[in-house]
């Protein structure tokens, strides 16, 4: 690859085997270096490849406006998690949470912190990456010199959720749904707190969340089946009653009314988690 323009002593443009547009990154790559130029492929840290004219502008102006000291920590995290956890993560992850460091490091030396509402969700919902947040936590601390406090855990999760290849970046959407579902169960049924680790949790959850995601992308279609809807809503009636509550709070917050079908899930799933006195 030949240098096609030179955006600083660390990044380039170039073009690929395909002719595609490339943003070329590595320390020193341009220095004393011109326009055609090649580059030495040995000073090749990471090739960003652009979806388009107007995305290749963007990434460049990104890239610009981080200093190195946070990209070249974020690249470094990102392959290491890539190795450990054998995510599949496209380069969003590169540019969002550099940016999204540069400003928790810099509120942090300011003395402010931001309160995550939704770090218990996003814990609940997302273990591996709530995990690869607390592990990278310690090492932006020990780096940086901050003391960020686990509420940043939960911010950078999400950050690896919606980076992850087939994720629509939904994971906040998402966690608020589920949370507000979850938050109708416990006062229903006057439960301080779930059994996280139950097989019947888990399975909520994962329903829970894959609900979220159709309705956030308007593909829930379900068939009415009125005949078994009616036979375990007789069967369950203290979890119906919580499902109508479920089916007010969808209406109210969220402008949606669940189906039949979806109620009876629901209805199944909660008499599951609360026959084990959670």
């Amino acid at each position: 690859m030949v240098i096609s323009k030179i955006l600083n002593n660390n990044l380039v443009l170039s073009r690929d085997e395909n002719g595609r547009e490339v943003i070329v990154k590595g320390c020193g790559i341009a220095f004393q270096k011109k326009r055609g130029a090649e580059i030495e492929a040995s000073k090749i840290e990471k090739i960003f490849v652009p979806k388009s004219k107007s995305n290749s502008r963007q990434m460049q102006e990104y890239l610009l406006s981080i200093p190195d000291e946070y990209l070249d920590f974020t690249q470094k995290q990102v392959e290491a998690v890539k190795r450990k956890y054998g995510l599949k993560l496209n380069d969003s992850i590169y540019l969002s949470l550099s940016d999204h460091l540069m400003g928790s490091v810099k509120r942090a030396r300011e003395g402010i912190f931001l309160n995550n509402v939704l770090l218990v969700d996003i814990r609940q919902l997302y273990r591996t990456e709530y995990q690869i947040g607390v592990e990278l936590l310690e090492e932006i601390n020990r780096t940086f010199g901050t003391e960020l406090t686990v509420d940043e855990a939960g911010f950078l999760a999400l950050h690896f959720v919606n980076a992850q290849e087939g994720s629509q970046g939904d994971s906040y959407e998402i966690s608020v749904i589920v949370r507000d579902v979850l938050d109708v169960v416990k006062q229903y049924y006057q439960l301080e707190k779930f059994d996280e680790d139950s097989l019947y949790y888990q399975r909520f959850l994962t329903h829970l969340k894959y609900f979220a995601q159709r309705y956030l992308h308007k593909e829930l279609q379900y068939a009415e089946d009125t005949g078994l809807f009616d036979i375990v809503k007789e069967q369950c009636r203290e979890a119906y009653g919580c499902v109508k509550l479920i089916y007010l709070m969808m209406e109210e917050k969220h402008c949606y009314a669940l189906t039949e079908e979806e109620m009876l899930y629901l209805m199944i799933h909660v008499q599951k988690i609360t026959e084990k006195k959670v």
